[in-house]
């Protein structure tokens, strides 16, 4: 229920205040042209009628907002009776007002203001509910239009929450695979009394984790800062393979300002190391590419066997575990992007390539800066 205070604040009010306003323009107009009084005196002596008609439609709808939960014969019958109720009231007004005006200051409309004959009565009444009927007609139907745009609104908030939430759970499903990984790695290096490795592997995770921690999994960040977290995760792997695995980055300077998913590089690498380096003997060269091409950032990941048998190709592709973390990545690209966003893979003679299509946007300092 809305307190008064509240209805006198409701933009629906415009209209009825309007129609009022309208009402006795119309009746200004009409008994001008009836010869009673000229044009505009009709209006200004209406002023208290005009004010008392938008208060007593007011207090309707405040009456029909306190009805509203009521059972319907109460709530009809209730605003029925407050309706009749205002009408008659503003009617008889109307009729008595204009009475006084003739006898205490216009003595020339005692004329036509004296004669209150029932036909009389009937036509301003009848005139009377019309205006509050169609007022009250306006207030519900902006009520209803009000409360479907505030649905909407919700609607949208929840939807955007939801995918927010998908999201993130997406985000975080590639952690633990990553991690078990990790720490088998550690594991075996203490075992294998290579402590020196096992320290720089630790050091490695935990500059990595606390990059991952301190940053929303769901927010976009420059691909500079994206860059730095997996330049911290390929140093985990580097401490692990040693010489066989060769690291490139090239990214171009007018890209490193480019917007990017939070994480969304750290799943390709990890397929890329798991499928192109820990999967063959030899050396393989790692290389992570960035380059905006018109409105498109394009980023790749290539995993190429250097020396020795090639990359499993299927395996690369992320069939493996079922392609969960090329499957996130997609699904990551298709909340946030839609359909601007793609990923694809393919198989060379000598390793694999997965390359990201996004929509080019700019960090906003460098927007400002430009």
């Amino acid at each position: 229920m809305k307190p008064l205070g509240a209805l006198l604040g409701n933009a629906a009010l415009r209209p009825v205040l309007v129609i009022w306003g309208f009402g006795y323009l119309l009746v200004d107009i009409f008994v001008y042209l009836m010869g009673r009084m000229p044009l505009g005196v009709s209006s200004v002596a209406s002023i208290p009628l005009f004010i008392l008609g938008v208060t007593y439609t007011l207090l309707l709808e405040w009456t029909r907002q306190r009805l509203r939960d009521r059972p319907s014969w109460i709530r009809w019958g209730g605003l029925g009776a407050a309706l009749m109720l205002a009408t008659a009231v503003h009617s008889f007004f109307d009729l008595y007002y204009f009475k006084w005006l003739a006898i205490a200051v216009v003595p020339d409309w005692q004329r036509w203001a004296m004669d209150i004959t029932p036909e009389r009565i009937f036509t301003v009444g009848l005139l009377y509910l019309w205006t509050f009927c169609l007022a009250l007609t306006l207030l519900w139907a902006a009520g209803v239009g009000g409360a479907a745009e505030r649905a909407a609104a919700r609607a949208t908030l929840f939807k955007a929450e939801k995918q927010r939430a998908e999201a993130a759970a997406l985000r975080l499903q590639l952690n633990p695979h990553f991690l078990f990984n990790t720490l088998n790695s550690i594991s075996s290096l203490v075992t294998l009394d290579r402590k020196a490795e096992a320290e720089t592997m630790i050091d490695q995770l935990a500059g990595f984790l606390r990059a991952s921690l301190e940053s929303d999994p769901m927010a976009d960040v420059p691909l500079a800062r994206e860059l730095d977290t997996i330049e911290a995760y390929l140093g985990i792997e580097a401490a692990r393979f040693g010489e066989r695995l060769s690291i490139e980055v090239d990214v171009a300077d007018a890209a490193m300002a480019a917007m990017v998913p939070n994480f969304i590089l750290q799943p390709l690498v990890e397929n890329a190391i798991k499928h192109g380096v820990a999967a063959q003997r030899g050396e393989a060269t790692l290389r992570v590419s960035a380059v905006a091409e018109g409105e498109e950032l394009v980023l790749s990941v290539v995993n190429r066997a250097t020396t020795g048998d090639s990359p499993d190709p299927a395996g690369a592709g992320g069939h493996g575990r079922k392609g969960i973390g090329l499957m996130n990545i997609r699904q990551r690209l298709r909340i946030s992007y839609g359909e601007r966003a793609s990923l694809d893979t393919r198989a060379v003679d000598d390793g694999f390539v997965a390359t990201i299509r996004l929509p080019l946007q700019l960090s906003r300092i460098d927007r400002a800066a430009a």
